[in-house]
């Protein structure tokens, strides 16, 4: 697993610093500022917004941003609002307190719109979740806390909101499903990359989020806890996908990699069941899955062991033995009754079953011949009554 950071992650931002004030006696210790030169006369506006300015500068970081909160407070309406609401972020991700960084980020970009710094606040949102999910430690009071694998996907989750069609939203989507995937939520994971499928399918990501959904099945089917055909067979299937769609991508030999590793498990998986077929000497079946390892897994140890196995059995039991189809008719209990004994079987050859041994697997239900009722009654023999017919009606 892989993060992609769009670019580098800036904790300092730089301002313009317009021309200090005289200061008057009752105003000492507060920098001030004058007007732009141009206009000749300053607006309060302008004077609070410099004002805070001149805090940033001097590097007074926690003034700063009281004094732009209380600009953005008293002129919510005033287009240097954005850029006030910006700097305090700015000044928040300085200090290295990220989450509130990101809610002053988040506030931006939910207020204003149409700000001319939404896609950059949007990017600085998608770098600090980013530096949360790779291990950057958050703040509380001033100490340093564990990262939040948690948080970070609420973070990612936000930004999915508020921008959706952001040039950074592809990114923020992926990287959720890591989230995910650092939490042991598989499934959410690959609604996640399948999110990157069907909403940005010209990303640079969208080869990644289909190999990263494959992965997930491999994982799934691999893993001890839940081994399973199934999820190995998906995996199996999204690979092959992915190099068909994807063939020059740089995951390409591991996706090669992985379908040998998946080919060896499922092969082992149905190996076990054409042996229980074959000791229990229902040599049709077992010939069946036998030629499923072969065509599956051409090139397997596994392979070889079927092909062998199956030459065995034909210089034993004969060809006809093991043709499929040659079966005689069965009523439809005989059916439900062998399909009910075949998953049995299969669920039972699984790594992880845990069930009863496999001479104690019973059918649930045994067929039963329905003999025709007799007539024990004494008024089961007496006649029907008569009917009268209908009268003609013309």
């Amino acid at each position: 697993m892989f993060f992609r950071f769009t670019a580098p992650l800036l904790l300092v931002a730089v301002v313009s610093t317009p021309s200090l004030m005289a200061q008057n006696p009752s105003q000492q210790g507060r920098p001030t500022a004058t007007a732009p030169a141009e206009s000749g006369v300053s607006s309060d506006s302008e004077v609070h917004y410099a004002t805070a300015q001149q805090f940033q500068q001097a590097g007074q970081r926690e003034q700063a941003i009281s004094a732009y909160r209380s600009f953005i407070k008293t002129y919510p309406a005033s287009p240097l609002a954005s850029k006030a609401q910006f700097q305090v972020a700015l000044l928040l991700e300085e200090s290295g307190n990220y989450s509130k960084a990101f809610d002053a980020y988040q506030a931006l970009v939910a207020r204003y719109p149409d700000t001319a710094e939404f896609e950059q606040a949007v990017e600085k949102q998608v770098l600090i979740a980013n530096a949360l999910l790779q291990g950057r430690r958050l703040k509380f009071l001033g100490m340093a806390i564990l990262p939040s694998t948690e948080r970070a996907q609420q973070m990612y989750e936000a930004i999915l909101k508020n921008a959706p069609y952001s040039k950074h939203a592809p990114i923020a989507q992926f990287n959720l499903g890591l989230s995910f995937e650092r939490q042991k939520m598989p499934r959410e994971a690959q609604i996640a990359y399948q999110g990157v499928m069907d909403k940005y399918p010209t990303s640079d990501v969208a080869d990644d989020a289909l190999y990263q959904i494959a992965y997930t099945y491999m994982q799934a089917g691999l893993t001890g806890s839940s081994r399973d055909l199934s999820s190995l067979v998906l995996a199996r299937e999204t690979f092959e996908d992915f190099l068909l769609q994807y063939p020059k991508s740089e995951k390409a030999p591991q996706a090669r990699d992985n379908l040998a590793t998946i080919g060896a498990g499922e092969g082992g998986d149905l190996l076990r069941i054409a042996k229980y077929y074959d000791w229990s000497k229902n040599y049709r079946a077992a010939a069946i899955y036998y030629n499923d390892i072969i065509r599956k897994q051409p090139n397997t140890p596994q392979a070889d062991e079927a092909k062998t196995r199956i030459e065995e059995l034909r210089s034993t039991v004969g060809d006809e033995e093991l043709r499929v189809g040659s079966e005689r008719a069965e009523s439809g209990e005989q059916l439900a009754l062998r399909r009910r004994l075949q998953a049995q079987v299969e669920t039972s050859a699984l790594a992880d079953y845990s069930g009863p041994p496999k001479r104690d697997i019973v059918p649930d239900e045994l067929p039963v011949s329905r003999a025709p009722k007799l007539r024990t009654n004494v008024r089961d023999m007496q006649p029907l009554p008569a009917v009268e017919p209908l009268l003609p009606t013309e």
